[in-house]
């Protein structure tokens, strides 16, 4: 392994700006996150001996690509080591290195703090998932597939997914960094500012309270021809903060790739909340960090591979309510979902007993009723509020309404039905559903 591959373990994109030294590649800065701009991070691979090196241009970090793996791919550093083909000397010390201390001490993982993107790109990347949802919709074979992977018309309705299929002939589309709200970026070989460039794929929104917060497009195949293109493109100006969907569940489960944690969402989101990290290098930010502590478990669902197995060593030191949760099958939950496995059993046969145990007895459930009939009658009957959104859902009762049965009875219909739950979320109009507006008026 070289520094490149290296560099896309942790989830980077090195990209060959220059012949110097052997040739140089320029990313984001996995250490700093480089304020938003892309090429502040220096690779060379035939540094240090064919050890590879790094340096960020912004924060000053540098090392070669042991120091890398051990820092943002979870490795040991005898096992860093292996990887590059080399074995570790006895008294080796990193050198050259000031980003991580050297003291045999724990130390303590602080979450950063991520801004949202800036309100024009909001704009811009609003209209832009707006039309690729549309032009989703019209293509057949794109939701086809997705449907293989779990995600059906109504999950991609409910997530806003998208197609982008490039323009005017092309599989991309360029525009002004400015114009989206970006820094200016100069082109150190043309001299010209650099464009915004925009690959075609499949278009992935991801909303924080109710607006865009980050676009993350998977490249088409066909277009992945070197071995360092990435498959999945964050657009440049996109927050990054790793995202979630049902905050406000007691049990999680963090998962690798954004489009299976929608699927395993839309399977098992009645009972569970999830996390997409994006790569298993990513560690939460503040926002989605203190939440995942205070949660009752945490199945960690990295990919099984090699990452995700080096990853789970910082989860299980950051997280006493962590548990490691394969899937049964496959590598990934979407693997396992074409593989036949039942993503709501898989996800419920590993949470504790205090959120799987049987339904009351004290509550008799009505004979020939469908459930979104019985979940109709208990709003009509008690004070209790649904808020019923895409991105958010929640039951509110009445503070003095202290009926326990019935109260347990409504969380069972309204998170532990799938159908009701997602029917209600997107198909209703009301954001807060009552016994009152429960039922839909039928249009002329």
């Amino acid at each position: 392994m070289d520094i490149i591959e290296a560099a896309g373990l942790a989830g980077l994109n090195p990209k060959k700006m220059a012949t110097t030294r052997g040739g140089e590649f320029r990313s984001a800065c996995p250490y700093c996150g480089g304020d938003g701009q892309s090429d502040r991070f220096l690779c060379w691979p035939a540094d240090k001996g064919g050890r590879g090196a790094f340096w960020c241009r912004g924060c000053r970090v540098a090392g070669d690509t042991v120091q890398l793996l051990v820092d943002k791919c979870g490795y040991q550093y005898r096992d860093a080591f292996k990887a590059v083909g080399q074995d570790m000397p006895a008294n080796y010390r990193p050198a050259g290195y000031n980003a991580v201390s050297t003291s045999c001490e724990k130390q303590k993982f602080e979450p950063r703090v991520y801004e949202n993107p800036v309100e024009i790109w909001q704009e811009k990347a609003q209209k832009f998932i707006d039309a690729a949802h549309k032009a989703l919709l019209e293509n057949d074979e794109t939701l086809n597939y997705l449907a293989g992977r779990g995600l059906d018309l109504k999950a991609v309705k409910a997530f806003r997914l998208g197609w982008f299929g490039g323009e005017k002939n092309n599989n991309c589309m360029f525009r002004s960094r400015t114009a989206w709200g970006l820094s200016k970026i100069k082109n150190e070989k043309t001299g010209r500012d650099k464009m915004l460039w925009i690959p075609r794929g499949i278009v992935i929104p991801c909303f924080k309270g109710g607006k865009i917060y980050r676009v993350r497009i998977r490249r088409a195949k066909e277009d992945l021809q070197k071995k360092t293109d990435i498959k999945y493109y964050a657009l440049p100006g996109s927050g990054q903060e790793v995202m979630g969907h049902n905050p406000e569940h007691k049990a999680f489960v963090v998962i690798e790739a954004e489009l299976d944690e929608m699927m395993v969402t839309r399977r098992a989101g009645s009972i569970v909340g999830t996390v997409g990290l994006g790569s298993a290098a990513i560690k939460p930010g503040s926002s989605v960090f203190y939440i995942l502590q205070k949660a009752v478990r945490v199945l960690v669902a990295l990919d099984y591979d090699k990452a995700g197995q080096a990853a789970w060593k910082w989860w299980k030191d950051n997280f006493d309510n962590a548990r490691r949760w394969p899937v049964p099958a496959g590598k990934d939950p979407g693997e396992a979902f074409q593989a036949g496995v039942d993503i709501k059993e898989w996800v419920r046969a590993g949470l504790p007993p205090v959120l799987t145990m049987e339904k009351s007895k004290s509550y008799k459930i009505p004979e020939g009723m469908y459930p979104i009939e019985e979940l109709q009658m208990l709003l009509e009957k008690y004070p209790v509020k649904l808020r019923a959104e895409p991105d958010h859902a929640q039951i509110i009762f009445d503070p003095g309404f202290k009926n326990f049965a019935i109260r347990q009875r409504i969380k069972d219909l309204f998170y532990g039905d799938d159908e009701v739950h997602w029917y209600l979320r997107i198909h209703h109009p009301a954001s807060i559903i009552t016994g009152d507006n429960f039922k839909m008026k039928k249009t002329a």
